[in-house]
């Protein structure tokens, strides 16, 4: 079988439930259309076969072959933290592959919300030093531990990383952080579903671990909820994710409100309303 752009169906589901496999971040909706034709270009290169824009039986195998992508996430779950970071593989390539900065206090981002200000050089090398050049990794070095600036930002505009690099970045070293940091405040992560942990472990990735003050509240109640641990109080943390678009306003911060939303949704009725699976 060949799938080209203007297909679709179910054969279109499988290949692309095959390319998130390699950290395509696509909803799985069974059209291929642009954004899936650039995920087979960028995953032809990752399994090193010729650049094509179409996809074979032998492309979608090998895909297949592939282990889940992370220790912490199920595929599905890593294209809703992702997408959630992005908006879309399509929004990354227009916006995010090259260095932002985006509002102060935040320092100069790279690939998927991977905040300079927030690391020490030592840990940006291990992170990215199988992904850029050494003296690309130096070109960085100013804007590490650092607020960003007009200046920091212009020094390095011109460094591209691609989708690919970027989420092998996020899924070797972000992942498994932010999983962690997730269950220093929600203990019983793992014995939730995938889905549920991946709602969790997006929060956490977005809003930190901090459980105090008034701003915190639904957190803090969420800790508490999963404590309990019956139907009850499980079915209530959506709730407490919802809770929270109270602290933005819908002009100035409309996708952290959805994003409360879809966390919630997704605690709810798990990948498939998504369009994940």
């Amino acid at each position: 079988m060949r799938l080209k752009l203007g297909d679709f169906g179910e054969p279109v589901r499988r290949l692309q439930r095959a390319l998130n496999r390699v950290g395509s971040l696509l909803l799985v909706d069974g059209e291929y259309g642009p954004g899936t034709q650039a995920a087979v270009v960028e995953a032809c290169a990752f399994v090193k076969r010729p650049i094509a824009t179409h996809a074979d039986d032998e492309l979608i195998a090998l895909l297949e072959m592939r282990p889940e992508p992370s220790a912490e996430l199920t595929t599905p779950g890593v294209v809703f933290i992702g997408r959630e970071e992005v908006s879309s593989p399509a929004a990354y390539r227009a916006k995010y592959r090259r260095p932002v900065w985006p509002p102060a206090p935040s320092g100069i981002t790279i690939g998927i919300g991977y905040d300079l200000q927030f690391v020490t050089k030592a840990q940006f090398q291990a992170d990215w030093g199988s992904v850029l050049p050494p003296a690309t990794l130096a070109r960085f070095e100013p804007a590490i531990g650092v607020t960003g600036s007009r200046m920091l930002v212009d020094a390095v505009r011109d460094v591209d990383i691609p989708l690919p690099s970027a989420v092998d970045v996020f899924l070797r070293r972000m992942v498994p952080t932010h999983a962690a940091r997730t269950r220093s405040i929600y203990p019983s992560l793992d014995t939730l579903s995938p889905a549920r942990r991946t709602a969790l472990i997006s929060l956490v990735f977005n809003r930190g671990t901090d459980l105090s003050g008034e701003r915190r509240r639904e957190m803090k109640q969420i800790q508490a909820l999963l404590a309990d641990g019956s139907a009850a109080a499980m079915d209530a943390v959506a709730g407490q994710i919802e809770s929270m678009t109270r602290l933005w306003s819908p002009d100035s911060a409309q996708g952290l409100i959805t994003r409360r939303r879809r966390e919630a949704q997704l605690w709810r009725e798990g990948f498939g309303t998504l369009r994940l699976v």
